[in-house]
């Protein structure tokens, strides 16, 4: 009879894209292909219901506040009851906020309702299919294989835009809101059919480690950081481009998406080779030029402004998914990897408040170039900490 030992030996450098990885893999590309239509929102909220940025930044920190409320909750369910049933789940509940978002025509309890929906439905799904890829890949092929799993969710961060920013401006904002229920209801479908997979069993020398251990707490702390470069990025460019005259923002999105792809797809195996601590303060520092760039080129060049971001996002969460993961024991997976996107939930909810108020005080650029300066603290922050030298 195998031992838990035995099994987790096996797994390093066993194939990667196994049956199970492979099914998981489409259940996420469905999942994004969901979610993804949401990016377009801000265009939505200033276009169609009148928002300005500040307004723009409660509605999304509402979706992020929830995330984070829910999180310890979802971690603790996936690590208890397993995964497959929380990522359907999760699916259903981006289901229902396409069709809630059906009667949104004001900013109100109804938008507000909705937006809670989606941020329960995304910690949900993210986080259990993020578990299960975890519990899938070969020990010393992690990064690879979150790169991978996150390739499978980013690829639709062009597509759904894209469609959503034809059907609104062809037929109207109702069907890009069905199309995302359609998208969510195929997804929980899809969901069915996957196997739960075995867990990576602690070894018996293994010493359990706290989830809010000083190394993890660092990486959580650098995550909240990074998230003004995201939130600036993809919820400012949007009404920053519509008042300086520019319509069409899905540029931005196939930019980032094609960029982080590569990325994410050829990248992988660099990043657990280069290290992930070092790749995740290298992609930190690309990526906080990114914001004050979208200020300095303006919106006529959203697609190279999308490009630079999706190289620094393309390495940078993997590999501070990576990273936190290699430094938590296999019994608290499910929940480091909750926390590390209740982290990135937080930070996301938190700025587009902040910046959305900043930029409707003062100016854009201002809300740009705090992002930036935040996201560089953050790969201060990380490679603050140097382990002392063996005697």
């Amino acid at each position: 009879m195998s031992t838990p030992h035995d099994e987790n030996e096996h797994r390093d450098g066993a194939r990667l894209l196994s049956r199970e990885f492979l099914v998981l893999l489409g259940a996420v590309s469905l999942f994004g292909f969901s979610w993804s239509f949401y990016l377009i929102l801000p265009k939505f909220f200033a276009s169609e219901l009148g928002m300005d940025a500040a307004a723009i930044g409660r509605a999304v920190a509402v979706q992020g506040v929830t995330a984070v409320i829910v999180t310890p909750l979802v971690g603790w369910l996936v690590d208890r009851y397993g995964r497959r049933r929380w990522l359907i789940f999760g699916n259903v509940m981006l289901m229902a906020t396409g069709l809630l978002y059906l009667f949104v025509d004001h900013e109100g309890p109804l938008l507000y309702l909705a937006q809670m929906c989606w941020g329960m439905g995304m910690v949900m799904g993210f986080n259990s299919a993020g578990t299960m890829t975890a519990d899938i890949a070969p020990s010393d092929r992690m990064a690879e294989a979150l790169g991978l799993f996150g390739a499978a969710n980013l690829g639709m961060n062009a597509i759904s835009p894209t469609i959503a920013e034809v059907l609104a401006s062809s037929v109207g904002w109702t069907y890009v809101f069905a199309a995302s229920a359609t998208a969510g209801l195929f997804a929980a479908l899809l969901g069915i059919r996957i196997r739960e997979p075995a867990r990576h069993e602690p070894r018996e020398h293994d010493v359990a480690i706290p989830v809010f251990s000083a190394p993890l707490v660092r990486v959580y702390g650098t995550t909240i950081l990074m998230t003004s470069a995201f939130t600036a990025l993809f919820t400012l460019h949007q009404p920053f481009a519509l008042e300086l005259g520019v319509t069409e923002v899905r540029s931005f999105f196939i930019g980032f998406a094609i960029v982080a792809l590569t990325v994410r797809l050829g990248g992988g195996r660099l990043i657990d080779r280069f290290g992930v601590l070092r790749s995740s303060i290298v992609a930190l520092v690309l990526y906080a030029a990114v914001p004050p760039m979208l200020g300095i080129l303006g919106p006529e060049h959203l697609f190279a402004v999308g490009a630079m971001m999706g190289l620094g996002h393309g390495i940078a969460y993997p590999a501070l998914t990576a990273l936190a993961i290699a430094r938590a024991d296999a019994a608290s997976r499910g929940m480091v990897v909750s926390i590390i996107h209740g982290a990135f939930n937080g930070g996301h909810a938190f700025f587009a408040y902040a910046l959305g108020w900043a930029a409707a005080q003062w100016d854009y650029s201002v809300a740009f170039w705090a992002a930036g300066a935040i996201t560089l603290a953050g790969a201060l922050l990380l490679g603050a900490a140097r382990r002392p030298r063996a005697s």
